[in-house]
């Protein structure tokens, strides 16, 4: 049984598909607090970037307009504005998108295996009313079979009754003869 989607070659299917499952959600909780971690550290750099901006429209004179527009700029914005400079903010996102490719190809596998399930579902089904329509032939031709079976005992029994009359029949007979054809003294004598 081949499955019409290429795929990299499927574990068998004995390896526990709830194992794979559970894998799943590993990765789907993982990729969420590393999320959920990113926007933390973007909100903390957003701080720390509108406080500096802050402290330059306190203390310095000539940057007072160019800060005051970032001020009160959003945060995303404010991020957008400047380049990243973070190690950290680099090596979460690859983290996250090695997660997220995880969870992608994990994904595949359960589409693959949910098909090929399906398809030996399918077989197992086709089987099955195969080995039972089989079965129900079965049992009517061995069904048929005891019936012929006891019509050929009826059948037997008759004849083999015939027969015993038959030989009765046959045994009067050969007496009556005997008897018919003794000579007479021998009649007498009794």
């Amino acid at each position: 049984m081949t499955s019409q989607t290429t795929i990299k070659k499927l574990p068998p299917i004995k390896e526990d598909v709830n194992t794979l499952k559970q894998r799943v959600q590993d990765l789907e909780r993982e990729v969420v607090q590393y999320k959920s971690r990113l926007e933390e550290l973007r909100k903390a750099k957003n701080n720390l970037i509108i406080k500096k901006t802050t402290e330059y429209v306190k203390t310095g004179t000539a940057a007072q307009a160019n800060n005051r527009e970032k001020s009160n700029a959003t945060p995303q914005e404010v991020e957008q504005a400047l380049p990243v400079n973070s190690p950290y903010n680099e090596e979460l996102e690859k983290m996250v998108q090695t997660l997220q490719d995880e969870l992608g190809e994990a994904r595949n596998l359960i589409a693959a295996l949910k098909l090929e399930n399906e398809e030996l579902k399918n077989e197992s089904d086709r089987n099955k009313k195969q080995f039972d329509e089989e079965l129900a032939r079965s049992m009517n031709k061995n069904e048929e079979y005891k019936r012929e079976i006891k019509q050929w005992e009826v059948m037997y029994k008759e004849w083999m009754q015939m027969m015993e009359d038959r030989v009765t029949n046959i045994n009067r007979t050969h007496q009556i003869l005997q008897e018919c054809i003794r000579p007479p003294e021998d009649s007498a004598s009794n």
